[in-house]
C-alpha cells in the first residue's frame, strides 16, 4: 500500500491505495488563507503541519491493517517561502505563490541585465511568486527577520523538518524557487548572488525519491507509527503531469483549480527567449515546461459569491451559461483578478469585462468568465507551442468535473481533451505513480482510464473571434 499526501493552497489531501490503485480511504483538511495586507497571501505553518499529520492519521485507519505501508509520498504547491531560526522555529508565516509583496523587487530584477542569465540558469521567470524575489523583499523590508534566518524553506521542507529533523528540499520543488540551476541540479550561484544569500541558508538538495523512516522521537511526538517510510516526493505541477498521463511528445496537462497551468514533459530543460514560460524538474531525468496563471476557478468563485451573491452551489452555478451562444455575444473577460503570471508576468494586471451592453445579463457574464479563463490558457499555450507543438490536452483540476466546461475547452483549442475517469486528484495520483516507479513496482495496465472529448468544428469560428478579441486586449498589457 502507498499513501499520497498533497499539500495544496486550499486543502491538504491524503489517500491510501492498494497495489492495483484502488482507493481504500481518503482524508482532507482545509488550509486557512491569511491576507493581513492587500496582495499578501499566507498560511500559518503549524496549522498546515497539523493538517498534514491529521490526514495522515486518518488514512492510516485503512480497512486492511495487515498490509504494510510501502511509502508515504508527498506532493506540494510550489513557490512558498518561510524563514526559520537555528532551532527550526518559524520566523514568518508561509508566503504563498499568490503573495505579491515582492512585486517591486521582481520588477527591478526583471529589468536588470542579470535577469536573462538567471532565467537561463533557473528556468523560473522573474516574478513576485518566486522565492528569489521574496528573499529580496525580506532582506530589504525585514532585515531583523533576515538576519535571524537560519534556513529558507517552503512548506513541504518545513513539514519534512518537523517529521524527520532534516533540512532537505527535493529537486522538483527546489527548481521552482528561482534559486536552483536546473541543468546541474545544484543551487545557482548567480541567483544566490542576486538574492544576497549563501548556499548554507538553503536546505540540502535531495532526489524526489529520497526515503527517510520516521524516527522514534518524531513518531511519538505526533502519534504516528515508528519507522513509517516517508518519501519526499515532488511538486504538485510536475506530479500532475504524471497523474494525468501527459508524459508523451505532443501531450500537455492543463489543470484548472484555484489557479491554472498548462505543462508538457521533456527530458531536457526547455526555455523561452522572452522568459514567458517556466521549466522545473520532476526528477533527475525529467522536466516540465509550461506557464501558470493566478486565475482559475477563483475567478468564477469571485463572480458567484463576490459579485452575484449567488446561493447556487459551484457545480450548478455555471449551468445557465449553456443558454448563451459561444463567444458570449461579444462579451470578453480578462481574468486577471490577482495580477498574472504567464505570459505577461504583471502583478498589477487587472480583470476586464469588455463589450458589456444592455442586452447582456448574468448568463452572458458567467459564460464570458468561463470562456475568458480558457482563452487565457490558450494565450499561455501560444508561448509554449512556439517551441513544442501540442496536439492533445489532458484535463485536470476541479474544472475537469464540469463536462460543459471541458467541451468548451476542446472547442476553443480545437484539440482532443483526455479526461480520466477517476476522482483522484492528478497530483495525488502522480505522487502514487512516482512512488511506484521509485520502489520498482510494475507499471499498471490501467494507469489512465478515461475518455477523449473531441472538438466540434462548427464552433471554431465563434471561438476564434472571441479569442482574437481576448488576445488583442491582453496584448495591450505589453505596450
Amino acid at each position: 500500500m502507498i499513501i499520497g499526501i498533497d499539500i495544496g493552497t486550499t486543502n491538504v489531501k491524503a489517500v491510501t491505495v492498494d497495489d492495483d490503485m484502488s482507493v481504500l480511504i481518503t482524508a482532507e483538511r482545509q488550509n486557512h488563507l491569511l491576507s493581513p495586507y492587500p496582495g499578501w497571501s499566507e498560511h500559518e505553518p503549524e496549522a498546515v503541519l497539523e493538517n498534514v499529520v491529521s490526514v495522515l492519521k486518518d488514512v492510516l485507519k485503512r480497512p486492511d491493517r495487515e498490509s504494510p505501508i510501502q511509502a508515504v509520498v508527498f506532493s506540494s504547491a510550489m513557490h512558498g517561502w518561510l524563514a526559520v531560526d537555528e532551532n527550526g522555529n518559524a520566523l514568518t508565516n508561509i508566503w504563498l505563490w499568490s503573495d505579491l509583496r515582492s512585486d517591486r523587487y521582481a520588477r527591478d530584477l526583471r529589468r536588470d541585465q542579470k535577469a536573462p542569465l538567471i532565467y537561463r540558469k533557473t528556468g523560473v521567470p522573474i516574478h513576485a511568486m518566486s522565492p528569489l524575489c521574496k528573499t529580496l523583499w525580506c532582506r530589504s523590508e525585514r532585515p531583523d527577520i533576515f538576519s535571524a534566518t537560519y534556513k529558507i524553506l517552503g512548506i513541504k521542507e518545513y513539514v519534512w523538518l518537523r517529521l524527520t529533523g532534516e533540512y532537505c528540499s527535493d529537486l522538483s520543488l527546489a527548481s521552482a524557487t528561482g534559486l536552483m540551476d536546473i541543468g546541474q541540479n545544484v543551487w545557482a550561484s548567480e541567483a544566490l548572488g542576486a538574492a544576497g544569500i549563501a548556499e548554507d541558508r538553503l536546505p540540502a538538495l535531495v532526489s524526489p525519491g529520497y526515503i527517510k523512516k520516521l524516527p522514534e522521537h518524531y513518531a511519538e511526538k505526533f502519534g504516528l507509527p515508528v519507522g513509517l517510510p516517508l518519501m519526499i516526493g515532488a511538486s504538485d505541477g510536475a506530479l500532475a503531469n504524471l497523474g494525468s498521463g501527459a508524459t508523451e511528445t505532443g501531450h500537455a496537462a492543463l489543470t484548472i483549480g484555484t489557479s491554472a497551468a498548462i505543462r508538457i514533459m521533456t527530458n531536457t530543460p526547455l526555455l523561452d527567449g522572452q522568459m514567458r514560460t517556466f521549466c522545473y524538474r520532476l526528477d533527475e531525468k525529467r522536466c516540465i515546461a509550461g506557464g501558470a496563471s493566478n486565475n482559475g476557478t477563483n475567478a468564477l468563485e469571485w463572480l458567484r459569491t463576490g459579485l452575484f451573491h449567488s446561493r447556487e452551489q459551484p457545480d450548478t452555478f455555471t449551468h445557465p451559461a449553456a443558454e448563451v451562444l459561444p463567444g458570449a455575444e461579444g462579451l470578453t473577460f480578462l481574468p486577471y483578478l490577482q495580477g498574472e503570471r504567464a505570459p505577461i508576468y504583471d502583478a498589477d494586471a487587472r480583470g476586464t469585462l469588455h463589450g458589456l451592453a444592455h442586452e447582456h445579463g448574468q448568463t452572458h457574464i458567467i459564460r464570458a468568465v468561463m470562456e475568458g479563463i480558457l482563452y487565457n490558457m490558450k494565450y499561455i499555450a501560444g508561448a509554449l507551442e512556439a517551441h513544442f507543438p501540442i496536439d492533445t490536452l489532458h484535463a485536470g483540476g476541479g474544472f475537469s468535473q464540469n463536462a460543459f466546461w471541458v467541451q468548451m475547452l476542446a472547442d476553443i483549442f480545437q484539440k482532443p481533451i483526455w479526461v480520466g475517469d477517476t476522482n483522484l486528484d492528478a497530483s495525488l495520483k502522480g505522487a502514487i505513480f512516482f512512488a511506484r516507479e521509485v520502489l520498482g513496482l510494475p507499471k499498471l495496465q490501467d494507469d489512465n482510464k478515461g475518455k477523449y472529448i473531441q472538438p466540434r468544428p462548427g464552433y471554431n469560428d465563434a471561438y476564434r473571434e472571441g479569442y482574437d478579441r481576448f488576445s488583442q486586449l491582453a496584448g495591450r498589457l505589453h505596450e
